[in-house]
């Protein structure tokens, strides 16, 4: 199974933030991907003055290791055409954007099936 890296804009409120990187995740999951966000790890351990470069230089070591990156975001139309070319650029080749209301209906259903996730997982991994 491939591990991505889960990215998203930060919207200022952590309960926010951390419902939508989770439901990202199970997104992410639901593809047969081992989901790894920055967020859930790293956000808020590194209180100190040098935390932030701590979590950054951890977040720039799991870019190198992941197969890909995914960043999610809401543009549509033409924005999302413009941020699909900027993750693109940021990140390279290994990098998707996803439009969260391009997806949303697969959201739903990512957030209601573990049993089903849990066989999907097994079949793929041939357990």
């Amino acid at each position: 199974m491939e591990l991505v890296l889960v990215l998203t804009h930060l919207t200022g409120s952590e309960e926010l933030d951390r419902q939508r990187v989770e439901e990202y995740c199970r997104y992410a999951a639901h593809k047969g991907k081992i989901p790894v966000s920055p967020f859930l790890c790293f956000h808020g351990i590194f209180k100190d003055e040098l935390g932030s470069a701590v979590e950054g230089l951890l977040v720039s070591r799991l870019m190198e290791k992941a197969d890909g990156i995914w960043v999610f975001g809401f543009e549509r139309g033409e924005r999302r055409r413009q941020m699909e070319a900027e993750v693109q650029k940021m990140y390279g080749e290994k990098a998707q954007y996803f439009s969260h209301p391009e997806i949303g209906k697969e959201l739903l259903v990512c957030a209601m099936y573990s049993e089903e996730l849990i066989e999907r997982l097994e079949d793929m991994e041939g357990l």
